[in-house]
Parts: structure tokens; sequence; C-alpha cells
């Protein structure tokens, strides 16, 4: 049910894929099946999100974190966590949302490399709408978060994980001096400049690890042009 779910969601059939969801939420919890009533559960309120049904969502992805909780489930927690941040961001509650991206990735950290990425998949376009909608000081707390995030990982973070420990921080760094400039707009020149640099070195540094994976420079560049306005070329 939960693959038939996922497939009518690709077909952008999303009430049938939302009323399937609900249909083996109900299955699972009948058979006493914890997991798939977490995956369900989570799978539902990623949905409801999506669309802007933010109580719903909030809802259902409290019950899927209970169950995680109950039973161990790493990956599942992430999933959660990240939809709580995208439910802040709707909210405007963008220090609330940054906590809950930094414990996604600082968990993902302790798991698999692939719940990092798919972790960074959804940091980096929430990144694009605080830009786009004119809450690029939203960037401030996220930048702060993730770093944190990967620092707190530290201890119990998986060894072949360094390099994706650095993506996140590097990432992360793209985000703070942006943030930092438009919380303070009376900045002297060389501080407005010494900012910039530092998020378009960073951003450059993203680009180059991950093959442009999220255009990182080109978001740089249009937030320090278009929201900033700072229009001095770097070297």
């Amino acid at each position: 049910m939960l693959d038939e779910g996922a497939t009518l969601l690709a077909q952008g059939e999303e009430s049938r894929a939302a009323r399937t969801f609900a249909a083996a939420a109900r299955e699972a919890a009948n058979a006493n099946d914890r997991a798939g009533y977490g995956r369900a559960l989570a799978q539902l309120a990623s949905l409801e999100e999506s669309r802007g049904e933010a109580e719903a969502a909030s809802d259902h992805n409290r019950e899927a974190q209970e169950a995680f909780l109950e039973i161990g489930d790493g990956a599942g927690l992430v999933q959660t966590f990240r939809v709580d941040g995208f439910l802040n961001i709707r909210r405007g509650e963008h220090t609330a949302a940054a906590h809950c991206f930094a414990k996604a990735l600082s968990l993902s950290l302790q798991l698999d490399e692939r719940l990092v990425l798919s972790t960074l998949d959804q940091v980096v376009p929430a990144a694009k709408y605080l830009v786009e909608s004119d809450q690029v000081g939203g960037l401030l707390p996220l930048g702060a978060a993730l770093a944190q995030g990967v620092e707190s990982a530290e201890s119990g973070r998986l060894p072949e994980l360094g390099d994706f420990a650095e993506l996140a921080a590097t990432v992360a760094g793209v985000f703070t001096p942006l943030g930092v400039m438009a919380e303070e707009p009376d900045l002297e020149p060389p501080g407005r400049r010494s900012l910039a640099a530092r998020a378009t070195h960073q951003a450059w540094l993203v680009d180059a690890m991950t093959k442009r994976r999220w255009g990182l420079a080109a978001l740089v560049r249009e937030t320090l042009h278009t929201k900033l306005s700072f229009h001095e070329e770097l070297d």
C-alpha cells in the first residue's frame, strides 16, 4: 500500500495517494505494525505539508514521530524532523525550523550518507524559499543551526561520513553570512564585502564538491544582487 501510494503521488494523484497512505496506517495499526504505521503516517504528513494542510500534517507527523521513537527507527525520525522544519517555515518560525533541520542532519550523520544528502536536498530548497520570499534573515538561524548539528554529531558520527560532514558544514557556511547581512543592514562596506566573499567562497566550494548539485553560487549571486543590494563583483 505504501508503494501504491508512492506511485500515485509520482503520477500527480495526490488525493488518491493521501487516501492510500491513510488506509495503510489503519491496516498497520490493526496489525500492530508500528514501523508500517509510522511510515504511512510520515508519508501522509509529508504530502499534507506540501499541500498546505498544516494542522493535519502536524498531527500525523507527531504520531509518526512517536511510533519511530518507540521502535528506535532513526531514518523515520529524520523524515519527521524534516517535515517539522517545513511546517515551522510555513508558520514563519525560522529558528524552530532551523533546529528541526539541524536535528535531521545530526541524526543523518550518525546513520547513512543517503540520509545526509536527502536532508540537504530539502534544506537547500527551504533556503531558496526564504530568499525568494524576502525572508533572507531566516538564513542566519538556519546556517548556525546546521553548523551546530554537524558539531553535535561529531562524537557519534560514522567515520566514513567525514566528507559528508564537511559538505554539510560548508552548506551552513553559505547561509550564515547572507543572514547576517540581511539582519544588519547598516554594516560598513568592508564588513559587507567580507561577508559576501565568505558566502560566495563557500557556495563555490559546495558547487565544486557536488558538481553543482544545488547551484548555490548562482543563488548567492542572485541574493547579493537582488535582495541585499550588494553589486560589487568579487574575485
